[in-house]
């Protein structure tokens, strides 16, 4: 971490300050639940209803992801056995992405190197600050054999869940896919038709769950969404076809029975551990040959309503389904596990990472109450304005703002009445003054906790490639070709932008809160908490700082300081409580100018579905009368695509 002051020195002049006090080991990591406030937008909270803000990132480590080389043909690059992670780690490639490693596990959360190329990733997390981790998981590897999910990768999950542990990281279990399988690509025996592209699928489903219908793995427009043999694979998936396989222990025979099978054997095998937050039912789900609003309605959500009823054994007060699919108008067979401690994370279709906004009529679908909408948000890097119209993220008019794609989740989140968290944000590390700084704000503008993609990556498998356009938070900067080190020295610009002040735990609602990565200030403001007796840990608000700020905590309304505790790392810990007669601030350092941004700064106002439809459309046919021709005929395959694929009318 990026330090102005050695960490001896600074230790020692927190320790002559008055509020600063020894460290006290922290109290196990609870099960947090889904607070629901009539109208307004519900949040994650801790067991005293303390609002919690989550940090941190996503990991591929132990994704079955396709290899660089050869997608088809190769296992999971790195190995699944627990053993072969106790005190070493596997040699990084550049085939896949790096491993995940904690070298030093078991020697306690303070006692483990955070230094680069230290292998000790959790630690090198929980110092910057960070206590989320989303682990994504790869069906092909819960369930290589068709319904037999005992196998050693869950042990391996329940490896890194305990490494998480040690270091206070939260890990939500991810069932991730990126077009379906990577069992899907291209065959180079039978070339693409004209107007399409070779193209593949990288990690997710098994082989053999794979039913595409012989549709050639081939991109329309270049766009991966468009691939014929992933849209039929999902077009299958969506309708619980059968698959021609042993049942084993999957509760039903069709694709989806297998899915919700490995979900349950995660929940069986993780019900009562509080590291893990909760599971994610999918990663970004495609809407095959469906409109985006009919699959939705009729397929992705009534989905998610029977992994829920699976999971939790929350009925809704419906009949077992006879079979699936079905619409929510029956229940999926109850497993028994009634794993009620863990939040569910869920995704709207894919489109919205192309729209900022998602093409689906959002109301509730279960009555499970911990529930969290999770989009991704790629403003300008995925966005259709980037990723087909050519802006980029310092001359796109479209989306308006980073706040943007923040209001429409809300909006979408308070009708669906469940919290929100982003499970992915980011892109290209040389546009982090732009893209992580507006991303940032908005969280904090919105109170929406959000992971980065990614912690770890590899860029090229050519040895002279300098990887400029590194994704990765935690990885050798861009300045040399090569092979990665398995645990280099981070971005820069990533440190910047991703360690900062945050508030671990609210008392009272969190209106807004800024942190200046330049200037190492921080304000927040919240409305009146309850009152607090000073020294009662369990009820106070508390706030994360980096060992390298050196200003001082103030406590202005209607709460009190009652210490900055200096933890083992250098970091600290400011402890608030309030009196519960108003609202009060807090600031780090010489935050005079955060604190007024925060005072002037309009209530946050979320943006409704058909307002943002309203001006997405508009956006496009603005540009239809481009003096830039070419920038015009753009914009009208833009409309073909969104007409046809999200069949929005124009």
């Amino acid at each position: 971490m990026l330090r102005t002051l050695p960490l001896l020195l600074l230790t020692l002049l927190l320790a002559c300050s008055p509020a600063a006090k020894t460290f006290t080991p922290p109290e196990d990591m609870p099960f947090l639940h889904v607070v629901h406030t009539p109208g307004q937008l519900p949040y994650i909270a801790d067991a005293y209803g303390r609002q919690v803000i989550l940090r941190g990132v996503n990991s591929e480590g132990l994704e079955d992801e396709a290899w660089r080389s050869d997608a088809l043909k190769k296992p999971m690059y790195y190995p699944t056995d627990p053993a072969a992670y106790l005190g070493k780690c596997p040699a990084n490639s550049n085939e896949v992405a790096a491993p995940l490693c904690e070298v030093d596990a078991g020697k306690g959360r303070y006692a483990q190197s955070t230094a680069d190329g230290s292998q000790n990733d959790f630690a090198q997390m929980r110092a910057r600050g960070l206590n989320f981790i989303r682990l994504a998981l790869s069906w092909s590897q819960l369930e290589a054999e068709p319904g037999n999910y005992q196998t050693p990768y869950l042990e391996q999950v329940a490896q890194v869940v305990s490494w998480a542990k040690e270091q206070g990281v939260y890990v939500l279990l991810d069932m991730h896919q990126d077009q379906y399988s990577r069992s899907i690509q291209a065959d180079p025996a039978h070339p693409c038709a004209q107007g399409t592209d070779p193209a593949g699928g990288f990690d997710g489903a098994p082989a053999w769950a794979v039913l595409a219908d012989g549709k050639p793995s081939c991109a329309a427009l270049g766009q991966s969404v468009l691939n014929a043999a992933v849209s039929a694979a999902f077009d299958n998936f969506w309708k619980n076809s059968p698959v021609a396989v042993a049942q084993g222990a999957a509760p039903g025979t069709g694709l989806q029975d297998h899915w919700i099978g490995a979900m349950a054997a995660l929940a069986k095998r993780f019900k009562d551990e509080p590291a893990v937050i909760g599971y994610e039912i999918i990663n970004e789900p495609q809407p095959g040959s469906f409109a985006a609003y009919d699959v939705s309605d009729n397929y992705l959500f009534p989905f998610y309503a029977h992994t829920i009823q699976a999971l939790t054994g929350v009925r809704d007060g419906l009949p077992d389904c006879a079979a699936l699919p079905a619409a929510a108008t029956c229940a999926y067979p109850d497993l028994g596990i009634h794993d009620t401690n863990h939040l569910v994370f869920f995704e709207p279709i894919a489109l919205r990472n192309l729209i900022d906004f998602s093409p689906q009529d959002s109301k509730p679908f279960s009555t499970y109450p911990n529930l969290v909408f999770a989009p991704h948000t790629y403003s300008h890097v995925f966005t259709i304005d980037s990723s087909f119209l050519g802006f980029n993220a310092g001359n796109s008019p479209y989306p308006p703002s980073y706040d943007y794609a923040y209001a429409t989740a809300a909006s979408e989140a308070i009708a669906l009445d469940t919290a929100v968290f982003v499970t992915e944000f980011g892109g290209g590390s040389g546009d982090d003054a732009i893209v992580l700084a507006g991303e940032t704000r908005a969280q904090e503008h919105w109170g929406i906790g959000a992971a980065l993609w990614t912690w770890k990556s590899n860029c090229s498998l050519d040895p002279t490639a300098v990887c400029n356009g590194a994704w990765a938070y935690f990885e050798t900067a861009p300045s040399g070709p090569g092979p990665q080190p398995q645990n280099g020295p981070p971005v820069p610009s990533r440190e910047r932008y991703m360690v900062r002040i945050v508030p671990r735990a609210t008392n009272g609602q969190l209106v807004d809160y800024a942190y200046d990565p330049q200037a190492r200030a921080f304000a927040l403001h919240a409305t009146q908490g309850a009152a607090t007796d000073v020294g009662d840990k369990a009820h106070e608000t508390v706030v994360w700082i980096a060992a390298d700020v050196t200003g001082a905590v103030a406590v202005s309304g209607s709460a009190v300081l009652d210490e900055v505790q200096v933890l083992p790392d250098g970091n600290k810990l400011a402890w608030i409580a309030p009196t519960g007669s108003a609202a009060y601030t807090v600031t780090v350092g010489d935050a005079a100018a955060l604190d007024a941004q925060l005072t002037a700064a309009p209530p946050r106002q979320p943006i409704s579905t058909a307002t943002a439809t309203a001006a997405f459309k508009k956006f496009v046919l603005d540009l239809q009368n481009s003096p830039d021709s070419a920038l015009a005929t753009k914009a009208v395959l833009v409309q073909g695509i969104v007409e046809d694929v999200l069949k929005i009318a124009w």
